[in-house]
């Protein structure tokens, strides 16, 4: 908890800092929304209401956002509890109701409702730069959203501050990267990635972040942070602040990690059970002398699941601790009740390879050696 507090209270308790503009497009308008107070009390309905009155995507992205910056207030009242306390929906909930939230609810507001319209959004974390702040060591979230079969960047805190047009809306990723440092490079959606010195990487390969970020995507979250830790790791950033969110994030792995082998070793145990279950029921089986009767290609089959349960079981012991060093499970006992068992279900196929060797007159013997 100690820890969370820490990486919560550098990353995301920041003070709104104001971001210079830029005019490489066409400056975006602010839009008068009005939504009535029943249909922005969630994100359904606020999503809903805006789809029906604004007919392109274009036109509901704008109003969303210009919905966010207006109705959002900046403050970072309880916003430990509600960002780091509860599931996303309670979040999102809690900054509708309090209309007014830290740069992450901002973020995770815009994005959820840009989901909800049908377009793929993405929150991202990192920090600002060339901002005459000279707190570099200051976290941040903003958004990406794929539209037009483009990715675009959007910082919703920062033109919440702002008079006049918006300048964070749908920016172009080469502008933005001047402000906006994201901690995973993936996120700065450039073919050309700069390091986190703000300049060009010496590698001169084109870099296809569409077809990056279309896989990562597709990854359940383990393998998500861990592919942000592989990024992370190659950009070599050394800034307070990079270097916290590289705690968060490997802590983030160690506890997904954590929850897959205690799934391994639960799965390991369940195909034990499954496999002496089995080896059971067999025994009592040639223990009846193999009645009630059964054709030989039914009792040839009884002991074959019980190698495959037991050649699971064991596959699932070697995963755990691989992604994340784990001294939890001590695997040494299951896989000792393993080890016996294949032994004793190797011996009762040797009787009965015998048994379905030997003529059916004589089989009966075979019960009293």
């Amino acid at each position: 908890m100690k820890l969370g507090l820490l990486i919560y209270g550098l990353l995301f308790s920041l003070n709104l800092v104001n971001g210079q503009g830029w005019n490489n497009r066409d400056a975006y308008s602010r839009l008068t929304v009005i939504v009535p107070d029943s249909s922005s009390r969630s994100a359904e309905t606020l999503a809903d209401y805006i789809q029906r009155r604004y007919h392109t995507p274009n036109l509901q992205l704008q109003a969303i956002y210009s919905w966010v910056v207006t109705n959002i207030r900046y403050t970072d009242d309880s916003s430990y509890y509600f960002n780091r306390s509860v599931d996303h929906e309670t979040k999102i909930a809690a900054t509708l109701r309090r209309r007014k939230g830290v740069c992450e609810n901002y973020a995770d507001l815009f994005a959820e409702l840009a989901s909800r319209i049908g377009l793929t959004s993405q929150v991202i974390y990192g920090y600002p730069v060339g901002i005459g702040t000279g707190r570099r060591n200051m976290g941040h979230a903003w958004c990406a959203v794929h539209i037009d079969d483009e990715w675009w960047l959007f910082d919703p805190t920062w033109d919440a501050a702002q008079q006049g047009n918006f300048q964070y809306f749908m920016a172009h990723p080469a502008t933005f990267i001047q402000t906006h440092i994201p901690f995973d490079p993936l996120w700065q959606l450039l073919e050309k990635p700069v390091n986190f010195r703000n300049t060009v990487m010496k590698d001169k390969t084109v870099f296809h972040y569409k077809d990056s970020i279309k896989a990562y995507l597709q990854m359940d979250s383990l393998q998500q942070y861990l592919a942000i830790e592989r990024r992370m790791k190659n950009a070599g950033a050394s800034n307070e602040t990079f270097r916290l969110w590289q705690s968060y994030n490997r802590m983030n792995i160690a506890i997904l990690a954590g929850e897959r082998d205690m799934q391994l070793y639960n799965e390991a145990v369940d195909k034990l059970n499954q496999a002496t279950d089995l080896f059971n029921s067999f025994v009592q089986f040639r223990n009846n002398g193999f009645l009630p009767q059964k054709t030989d290609a039914e009792i040839r089959t009884m002991l074959e699941p019980i190698g495959v349960l037991i050649t699971e079981a064991n596959q699932n012991l070697n995963a755990i601790g691989l992604l994340a060093e784990n001294h939890q499970y001590n695997t040494t006992g299951i896989r000792n009740q393993l080890q016996y068992l294949s032994k004793r279900c190797d011996d009762q196929k040797v009787f009965l390879n015998r048994y379905l060797a030997t003529e059916i007159v004589d089989r009966a013997k075979l019960f009293y050696r």
